[in-house]
């Protein structure tokens, strides 16, 4: 699966956006303030990759017109990403996101880095903890304003280094 086709901010923001509901072309373009055009091209895109899934809605009562399409993240896509191509193309598109992100940060809630050695065993424990956060922010996800929710953002990155010697 190409990793290339989330080297863009906008892609980015776009899987995000479909990992708390899925929407339609509409709905993305008016939440991310985008043309229709835009948002439905990309959907496409990221669709085509892998990455979201199209759930087309019944029509309504009375079967009148098509079925909307929508699409909603795919939470394993994760799994079977070839994370050998794209990777630098992905990082860029991620910086330049959290660039955005911090300007429209109203506070902020933790703050960490670090490059130190750990005892291999301390290391896996952090990975696995992290690990858990990240799904639980993806399972729990919800739609843009929905009841008492809260915009946010996690960015979560673990390198394990090489020796500098």
């Amino acid at each position: 699966m190409p990793l290339r086709a989330l080297a863009n901010p906008l892609r980015i923001r776009i899987v995000s956006l479909l990992t708390g509901a899925s929407m339609s072309a509409t709905e993305v373009a008016r939440e991310l303030d985008i043309a229709h055009a835009s948002a439905s091209y990309h959907l496409r895109q990221l669709a085509d990759a892998g990455f979201l899934e199209q759930v087309d809605e019944l029509p309504s009562p009375g079967g009148r017109g098509r079925p909307r399409r929508r699409y909603r993240y795919d939470p394993s896509s994760w799994l079977r990403m070839d994370r050998s191509t794209g990777r630098q193309l992905l990082h860029e598109a991620l910086f330049t996101d959290l660039a955005r992100r911090l300007e429209q940060a109203r506070a902020q809630r933790t703050s960490m880095d670090a490059e130190v050695w750990l005892d291999r065993s301390v290391w896996e424990e952090v990975v696995g903890l992290i690990d858990q956060a990240v799904a639980m922010v993806h399972d729990k996800a919800r739609p843009p304003r929905s009841g008492d929710s809260v915009k946010v953002s996690m960015t979560a990155l673990l390198l394990e280094m090489g020796d500098d010697r």
